[in-house]
Order: structure tokens, then sequence, then C-alpha cells
């Protein structure tokens, strides 16, 4: 059981919640908001070498960085924004890089971009094996690439502060310039440069996941605030203007100039998979949470905007004081946060044979999965729970399993389809710029290299099937007031002509998510179930190389909209269960036994990650007596201990509905919502996401 420590090593000092509307971070987020960033997305001709080899991605990439034009907007202080776009998108092959996980900044930080050209080139003088060769060749070639476009950066500054007639301004771009300089010629020395070597490799396609960005980053900044090179004001100024250029990328929108169906930035379903990991542990199990975690919070309390998601993790050691922050960033509207509770998680990855020291390490990728950041590579597939389970009862109209155990039998063997055999193949990544930042793969010179493939798959609509086999298991096997025939074909029919029996189903039965033992018992076997299944197959190696994780999570509507009825009432085109959560409107109870009911499940064994969402009345965690409420809540999930990740939404309904009706409203540019792994501003969804948003229940504590 978690206990959190009392604070020692953080100033008691509250997060700054609310922006100063004079501020740059005010001006600068209002240049966000207009779009002007949207100019350096041109469309423009691109000569691609045509070899389908890394050293031919690398010259891609090259070419790519050579036609797109540097861009300052005024009064940034962290540049770099979108490349350009080539007409001729099919000729241009950067390779293959899955921005699900993060890029390894650490060693891009560490080595710095010549470093890593340096290190290509020295290893090139006395490579024998030709692939080794290629691979070498190919980071040569991607780093000199991106020398050189930093450094045009450095110029262009130049240019631009030769002709400012502002002196502050001026001073600002000769920063930059000084910066960019820097970058192309060396590792970073300052925190302005760590920051700006973390937007570049961004801009270079980056722009997913980032990692344990206060890990890396503090070092950089304790150094600059120690020296007096810098002040904590001065410092947390960047942060903001970093976070800022964080929601550049990403979902083409209606005033974006092109319409790039070929993008290194298009997004999916508004989800960017732009998330930063926070706090937790060091590898050797002491507490990570810093000052420039506390930063981070603050600024995304103030800018509320959807970018970047803050991934906070916890530990028994985790400082009181990172509860109650938290619970003060989201109380205030900010719904880019997410919950990790490291006593599920550390066993849970521990489970797939990685050492306890780089566990210790994990960060998320762009959703909730787990994974050892920099060191590894994450791939996944979405299996649902609900087909299976009507095969179960259309097959039963014909052959009725006698008892509630032997349908249960018959489910979960069916289940046993997405439960792959073996552990799966070393992941390539063939975007040399990233490959090589990968630990391991430089080192091997292998696109191959990386110290972790990570396999992932996923049992979606736990919380749906729950609900229908409780309901058989009451009215079929129970009350024996349905028959086996009856809900068959009502399923069939989806629910047309059965709606008193739809009723019944959805507001009379036991429901997953109330602290109903019945059912929430029938989650846990189809959970546990699963989750070892899949490790019983994958044979995990102790140690480095591929792995099969067991998940528990989705992805909302995304592709479940054409699911049939199933047997707990919902029909066609009805949401589904969101993630590890109850279905969508039935946990009727309260919060406290949604966590009791999920609590009842052993989520250790969920090794890709297991996630629960919650809607909570944003007035109610108002006040000195709301936010004690709110902070004992957030303390019951970690301390139970309940699921991996725990997603908040602290919103009014009505607020919502009010901002469907006037989505142009300046008031609303601000109203962040939580929708599964990543979060976005609500009148910028879709309308089949703002409905999925809407059907949640908001609970009161």
């Amino acid at each position: 059981m978690m206990v959190l420590e009392p604070l020692v090593a953080q100033e008691e000092v509250q997060i700054e919640l609310e922006i100063d509307p004079g501020s740059r971070s005010s001006r600068l987020r209002q240049t966000y908001w207009e779009g002007t960033h949207f100019r350096a997305r041109v469309r423009v001709h691109v000569p691609g070498c045509g070899e389908d080899t890394l050293v031919g991605h690398a010259k891609d990439f090259a070419g790519l960085l050579r036609a797109s034009e540097p861009l300052i907007q005024p009064g940034e202080l962290i540049v770099g924004t979108c490349l350009a776009t080539p007409y001729n998108e099919d000729a241009l092959d950067l390779g293959y890089y899955n921005r699900h996980y993060p890029p390894g900044h650490a060693t891009i930080l560490r080595l710095g971009l010549p470093g890593i050209r340096a290190e290509a080139t020295r290893r090139l003088g006395t490579e024998d094996d030709p692939d080794r060769k290629e691979f070498l060749l190919a980071v040569q070639i991607a780093y000199d690439a991106a020398c050189r476009y930093v450094e045009e950066y450095a110029l262009h500054a130049e240019a631009m502060a030769a002709s400012e007639t502002d002196p502050a301004r001026v001073r600002d771009l000769e920063r930059i310039s000084s910066v960019c300089h820097e970058l192309a010629s060396g590792p970073p020395s300052s925190f302005h440069a760590a920051l700006q070597l973390f937007q570049f490799t961004r801009v270079f396609g980056g722009h997913g996941c980032a990692g344990r960005f206060d890990q890396w980053m503090n070092p950089f900044y304790r150094r600059d605030v120690r020296s007096g090179r810098i002040t904590r004001q001065e410092a947390q100024e960047l942060l903001e203007c970093l976070f800022i250029k964080m929601n550049e990328f990403g979902s083409v929108r209606e005033n974006d100039p092109v319409t790039a169906e070929w993008s290194p930035y298009a997004g999916v379903s508004n989800d960017d998979l732009r998330n930063i990991a926070l706090a937790g542990q060091t590898p050797q199990g002491q507490d990570a949470c810093n000052e420039l975690t506390y930063m981070c919070l603050g600024a995304s309390a103030k800018l509320m905007l959807p970018e970047p998601k803050l991934n906070v993790r916890f530990f028994p050691g985790s400082p009181e004081r990172l509860v109650r922050e938290c619970c003060r960033v989201l109380a205030q509207g900010a719904n880019v946060l997410a919950l990790f509770n490291d006593e599920v998680v550390i066993p849970a990855l521990s489970r797939l044979g990685i050492p306890l020291e780089d566990v210790r390490d994990y960060c998320n990728d762009g959703c909730s999965e787990l994974i050892v950041g920099g060191k590894g590579t994450i791939s996944f597939r979405v299996h649902d729970a609900l087909p299976p389970l009507r095969e179960a009862v259309l097959q039963a109209e014909d052959h009725p399993p006698a008892t509630f155990d032997e349908l249960m039998a018959d489910y979960k063997a069916r289940l046993t389809a997405y439960m792959p055999e073996g552990n799966g193949e070393d992941a390539a990544i063939t975007f040399p710029y990233f490959a090589a930042s990968i630990e391991d793969c430089l080192e091997k010179a292998s696109p191959t290299g990386a110290r972790y493939s990570i396999w992932g798959s996923i049992l979606a609509e736990v919380g749906n099937a729950a609900d229908g086999l409780a309901a058989i298991r009451t009215l079929i096997y129970e009350d024996q007031s349905l028959t086996w025939g009856e809900l068959g074909s009502a399923l069939k029919a989806d629910y047309a002509g059965y709606e008193s029996l739809r009723q019944r189903l959805l507001n009379r039965m036991p429901k997953y998510g109330n602290d109903e033992d019945g059912v929430d018992e029938i989650a846990k076997e189809i959970a546990e179930y699963f989750c070892d299944g899949i490790h019983a197959r994958a044979r995990n190696p102790i140690g480095r190389g591929s792995k099969v994780a067991a998940g528990l999570m989705c992805f909302g509507i995304q592709q479940k909209s054409n699911l049939p009825a199933s047997p707990d009432g919902r029909r066609q085109g009805d949401p589904c269960a969101n993630s590890f959560s109850p279905a969508v409107g039935m946990d009727r109870s309260g919060p406290t036994a949604v966590l009791k009911s999920v609590s009842k499940v052993d989520l250790s064994k969920a090794s890709h990650g297991s996630v629960l969402d919650i809607a909570l009345y944003s007035s109610l965690v108002r006040g000195r007596e709301g936010m004690g409420r709110f902070v004992d809540l957030v303390r019951s999930f970690l301390t139970m201990p309940c699921a991996a990740t725990l997603q908040i939404n602290v919103v009014d309904r009505d607020t919502l509905l009010r901002a469907r009706a006037h989505p142009d409203l300046p008031e609303f540019r601000t109203l962040i919502v939580r929708v599964w792994g990543f979060s976005a501003v609500f009148v910028d969804l879709p309308p089949a996401l703002q409905d999925h948003v809407l059907a949640r229940t908001h609970h009161a504590l």
C-alpha cells in the first residue's frame, strides 16, 4: 500500500495558476490561436533520391530540411516549426519511426547533434560490416543535415536582429542566434539551449511523446539557476514558450493552407501523442520529483492549451505536495494531466523480464501504454471483448450452455484468439535521425538494436462484456425470465422491438463500477484470464529483447461505432466503455465505488498498461472542502492501489453544452477535455467525440 511522504525537498510555494495578460506567454498563446505558424507549412518540390535504404532515407531527410525555410515569429524565444510539405510526397521516404515511443532525448542532449555525427564518422573509419557501415553513413548524413538546418536558424535570427528596431527584441534574436550557433557546433550548455534542442528534435519528426522531460532537463535548469545565468522566472518563461510551440504540430485545421494528406505532423482523431512524463522515481528508487516538475504543472495551468499532456508518476516516496498541486491544476480545468501509479506499473513491467532499474525509468507512449523511454520501441493491437461474447450468445440459441460457468469457459476460450504465440521480433527504426538516438542502436550500428521491443495485445470493452455476462447470469440462469432465443433475436434486431428488454438490461441489472461483487468478479475474471494468457504464451526473455505485453484500455469510439449490439443493452453505434472504465453512464454510485470495483482486479498483470477514466463536476472540487475531497479521491486511487493510470476530467456538462452551441466564443478556447489517452479543446473535436465526452457520468464528491 502506498503511503505518501511529507514534503521535505521542495519549498512549499503554491503553483501560479493564472496567466499574466501582459506577459510574453499570453501574447505567444494568442499568436498560436491565430494560426500564423501555418505559414511554414508550404508546398515545395523536394527531389527524392529514390533509394529505399537507410542511406536513401537519410538523403530524403536532408533534402526535406534543405527545402524548409526558417520561421521566427514575433516574441518567440524557442523557435522551429513545421517543415515544408512536399508536392511529390510519394517520392520522399524518411524511413520508419513511430511517434508512439519517445526519441532518445537524453542521448541527443548529452552528445548534441555534432557529437552523434562525430561518433558515426569515427565508427565508419573502422567498421567493415556493410550493414553497419550503411547505418553509420545514414546517421552521419542525417545529423549533418540537422546541424546545417540549425545553423540556418542561427543565421536567420542574426539577419532579423540586424533589421530590428526594438532593442529588447534585438537582444532576444541575438540570444536565439547564439543558442542555435551553439547547437550547430556542440551539445547544449544551458537550459535555453537544451529546450531549443528538444524543440528541433520535435521539428525533425519527434513530435509525439517525449519521455521523462523533468529528469533530463533538470540538470541544465539547476546549473543555470545556481550560477546566476538565469532566474527561475526567466526559466519559467522559456518553458512556457516551449509548451506553446508544442501545440503547433498535429492535426490539420480548417485554416491550414495546405491540405496535407502527407505530413510528418498528421494527427489521428485530434490525438497528437504529445506526452511528457514527470516525477516518479529514479532508476535507483529515489524520489525524482524536482522543481522543474512543478514548473511544468504551472505552465500547463497558466496556458490552458491541450498540449503537452502531463503524465505525473507517483510512488511511496512522492511528496504530498505533488498530489495537492496536481489536484489544483486539474480543478483549474487543465484536463491534460494523467496520474500514473508506480505501485501498479513497476510490478506490471517487471513481468516482461525488464530489469528493475530500467522499469523504474519507465514512461508512457503517445497514449497510456508503458515503455522504457529512449531504450525501446512499442507497437500494439486493440482487440474487442464484445464480438466473442455476441458469438457465444448466438451459438447458445442452438447449443445453450448448461451452466453459467460453462458459458464463461466458452467465452474465455474465444478470447484466446487474441493471444499471440511467442515474443515477436525486434522492431526496426529506419528513420536514421531517430534510430541513432535510441539506446543501443548507435552502439550496435543497427536499426533493430533497441534494447526492448514491446508488442502489446490490448483488450477493450471489458466493462461492457462484464455487464452483459452479469445480465445473462441473472436473467437466464438465476431468474430464468429470459431465453437464449429472445436475447439472440434482440441482438440481431439491434433491440428494435425489444425496447423494454433493453431498458431492463441498462437499468435493472448489476453494473461494473458500482462496487457490486458479482459483476466486478466477472470483470476480474475476464481481465486476469486475458493477461495471464498473453504472458503464458509470450515466453518473454529476461533482460533485453522483444516482449509481448497485455493491456486493458481502448480508444473510445475510434473504430467502435460499428460494433453490433451487445447483451448489456448497448445498441450498434452506442459508445463503448472507455479504457478499463465502467460502461458509459453505468457508474452510478460515485467515484469511490468505481475505484473499489477496479481495485478488485490485479492490474499488475496488465504489463502494457491499464487506464481508468473519471469525470467530476468542476463546481464540486472548488473551495477548501471540495479540494480536500478531491485530494482524498486521488490518494485513494494511489493507495488501494487501483489501475496503472487515472485520467480525470473536471468540467461541468452544462459548460460543454454551451460550448457546443457557441464554439466561437473566446471563453471556450481554453475548454480542455480528456478524451482517452489525449486531451483536446472541446470545440475542436468532431461531433462524435464531443458526444462521447458528454455521455460519460459526471460524479459528485
